[in-house]
């Protein structure tokens, strides 16, 4: 075996190793009399559904964080402040470069909760089928994870390669990467028609309706460079419905978050900026403390109000300080009634309905206790939409689209940069997956 292949086996195997030690640590759900000599059987049967569910969280956790990292750092949501210099590419709009350790380190992370969330959908689904399964409900759960994991591939790759274990994958294609996101939402739609709680139901509607924005976010974005037309707004029927839907059956402020805490799965996120800092928050958001590693204020301004929104200043602040002394720990926002607003908001003002956007882009302004917009408030419409997707969805994974799209320069970037002279760049698939894949290194045999 080749140190390649061995270093894609390896990844394979921890995966393997780290669904086994859940198994066994939830109960009595494996009779065996030796925990070491677990066979493939041993793990899949119906009384093991859960734990497999459970891992197939704790993988979609780690890759949409792992990718979230990547693209905040080439955005202007954080800044660079060392000492590991990959990051410091990143933020200097250096993004393609496939031997970037930092896109290296988290690559594994995306490309295993991919494979975890297929495994487990195909496992539970087949108990489901034969009516073995006692919860129906952790079905759509999974199709849930499944969905999370495809859309954090399709929002921050230029090109995937999808591998079983250790048998590598062809490329899919740059112009094929479109086709993650139907698949995201071919799991979303398969797990609402399962029976399940309100909860993991509106999950599974907003999720499908941001999945199917972000796919028209693409199509704007790539190939390089971003297409600028129509002010960079993209509409969406199917996503408007589904944001229409989630908004009647919950009304209310809600946010689906994923929580990262120590000794569960904790968060590179919160790390990189929390525990040993390579970033911070970004000039555009913050005034940063004398150290230059943390906020000390929030100085991203209200247009209309000219004070700091009070969702992003919370936000920050919370997660600055939720860290000190549990490091790593990091409760960060999937999606929210606050982004279906402004999927519909956009859709309307794409579409020069400005009394639907005002409605929606206002109740989000009244959970702020902020000043309604109306066409006299000196601010245009699309740079209102601009600031609330700006403010209410960062450290989403939605930013560096959005500045490609709106024709927003990073203030880190360097003019030679490829974010600069080809804005819609997005990562690469990473030189350790290339190195370990035939389809991609041709001295390798297939």
């Amino acid at each position: 075996m080749t140190s390649n292949a061995r270093r894609r086996s390896a990844r394979m195997l921890g995966l393997l190793l780290t669904a086994s030690v859940c198994l066994i640590g939830c109960g009595d759900l494996l009779e065996v009399d030796n925990p070491g000599s677990i066979t493939d059987d041993d793990i899949r049967n119906p009384e093991s559904a859960p734990a497999w569910a459970n891992g197939a969280l704790s993988m979609a956790m780690d890759g949409w964080d792992a990718e979230l990292v990547l693209v905040s750092a080439a955005s202007d949501e954080t800044t660079f402040v060392g000492p590991h210099g990959w990051w410091g590419e990143l933020d200097r709009g250096n993004i393609s470069d496939p031997g970037n350790a930092g896109l290296n380190g988290q690559f594994p992370s995306i490309a295993s909760a991919q494979w975890m969330a297929d495994e487990t959908i195909e496992l539970l689904t087949g108990f489901h089928d034969q009516g073995l399964l006692r919860d129906p409900s952790l079905v759509a759960r999974v199709y849930l994870y499944g969905a999370v994991a495809y859309t954090a591939i399709a929002d921050g790759l230029e090109d995937y390669a999808p591998s079983d274990r250790t048998v590598p994958g062809p490329p899919i294609g740059p112009e094929n990467m479109v086709a993650l996101y139907d698949q995201a939402v071919d799991y979303a739609t398969r797990g609402l028609a399962i029976e399940s709680d309100a909860t993991l139901s509106r999950n599974l509607l907003a999720l499908r309706a941001r999945i199917q924005h972000s796919r028209e976010v693409r199509d704007r974005i790539f190939p390089p460079p971003a297409d600028l037309s129509g002010g960079g707004l993209v509409t969406s029927s199917g996503a408007v419905q589904d944001a229409m839907a989630v908004l009647t059956d919950d009304a209310r402020d809600w946010r689906w978050t994923f929580e990262f805490a120590p000794n569960e799965v904790t968060s590179v996120m919160s790390a990189v900026l929390n525990c040993f800092p390579n970033m911070r928050f970004g000039d555009r958001y913050v005034r940063p403390t004398l150290n230059n590693l943390q906020a000390a204020e929030v100085i991203l301004l209200d247009p209309i109000d000219r004070i700091p929104d009070p969702w992003l200043e919370a936000f920050i602040f919370e997660l600055q300080e939720g860290a000190s002394g549990n490091c790593n720990t990091a409760v960060l926002t999937v999606t929210s009634a606050r982004e279906m607003h402004l999927i519909v908001a956009e859709d309307a003002l794409a579409r020069g309905d400005l009394d639907t956007f005002a409605e929606h882009v206002n109740l989000v302004r009244e959970w702020g206790s902020l000043t309604p917009w109306a066409t006299d408030s000196g601010v245009s419409a699309r740079d209102l939409l601009i600031y609330e997707r700006q403010s209410q969805l960062f450290l989403t994974g939605r930013r560096l689209a959005d500045m490609y799209r709106f024709g927003i320069t990073g203030d880190t970037w360097v003019p030679g940069s490829v974010a600069v002279l080809a804005p819609g760049t997005l990562l690469p698939i990473s030189a350790d997956e290339v190195d370990a894949n035939c389809h991609l290194n041709p001295s390798l045999p297939c």
